[in-house]
């Protein structure tokens, strides 16, 4: 990538049909069981070289301070690994919500690995690259090669889930984030299990809500969850639920039509982000390089 050329390319969202809190460990994080599905909601990255050295960050975030942001935190971390400085100008567009439940900083940290991984010829695994990422957050390494997964430990251990037809899914977020420390500070530990399994579109009406362990503390605190989710059942859905540590509801249509009905009339509620969107079989953060600069760049 040359000085007059940028790329572009998007990080995708997640959610979970069901997390069980297994136990809480020495370290302070806790034991998972849970699943992520990779989704058709994206954030968009643009990258050009810097004329200066160090980075440079401009988008459409209220707060675009350089070292708490992921993407920021990311490059940091790969320059360690690989004992290299990288100078960039970074545009970041935000369409996932954040404190959202829905991985969309995890997904811009991996997928800014995984790209430099490529610009650079870094020529590192997918087994490094989440190594590098599990730095960042329990659920980055996910984010590495995303697709349908069951996941252990604090996240991190992944298998693979085979492919399964899209779901049609339809997203609330509610209008307020969920802090994910206070998300755990409530949480009830159940220690259960839930089905090692990819579900079947018959069998996807057997989910609950409670089979997030966040779900009744949770709702206790924020009732518009439950008002989210019955809205959603009382509209048709064949299941909905939290996704993560919230905020947002998701919910499973049978159909893209009575999806998109749903979606259509929910737009008119005032405080909520409504979200419609298929789940990814896998996803591959494919390049866009252009001759051009940031679009929001001055001439």
């Amino acid at each position: 990538m040359n000085p007059a050329q940028f790329c572009r390319f998007s990080t995708p969202a997640k959610i979970n049909l069901f997390l069980r809190i297994q136990k809480k460990r020495s370290d302070g994080y806790h034991d998972l069981l849970l699943n992520y599905l990779p989704i058709s909601l994206f954030d968009t990255i643009e990258l050009q070289p810097s004329d200066g050295i160090g980075l440079e960050l401009d988008g459409n975030l209220e707060d675009l301070s350089l070292e708490d942001n992921l993407v920021i935190k990311a490059i940091r971390v790969l320059e360690r690994e690989v004992e290299r400085q990288i100078s960039l100008k970074i545009g970041l567009e935000k369409n996932i919500p954040a404190g959202a439940g829905l991985g969309g900083g995890s997904g811009n940290a991996a997928g800014m690995l995984v790209v430099l991984n490529r610009l650079l010829d870094l020529s590192l695994s997918e087994s490094k690259l989440q190594q590098i990422a599990l730095q960042l957050g329990a659920d980055v390494p996910f984010f590495v090669t995303p697709k349908p997964s069951l996941a252990q430990g604090i996240g991190e251990k992944l298998t693979r889930l085979p492919d399964f037809e899209p779901l049609h899914l339809l997203l609330i977020y509610p209008g307020f984030s969920i802090p994910t420390a206070e998300a755990y500070r409530i949480c009830q530990i159940s220690g259960q299990t839930a089905p090692l399994k990819q579900y079947t579109i018959d069998e996807f009406a057997s989910l609950r809500p409670e089979m997030n362990d966040f779900w009744i503390p949770l709702t206790k605190l924020y009732p518009a969850l439950e008002e989210c989710r019955t809205t959603l059942m009382e509209n048709h859905a064949i299941a909905a639920g939290l996704s993560g540590s919230g905020s947002t509801i998701f919910s499973i249509f049978e159909t893209r039509e009575k999806r998109d009905r749903v979606a259509a009339s929910l737009k008119k509620q005032p405080l909520w982000q409504i979200f419609p969107c298929e789940t990814l079989h896998h996803y591959e953060y494919p390049l866009q390089i252009q001759q051009s600069p940031f679009s929001n760049a001055a001439p």
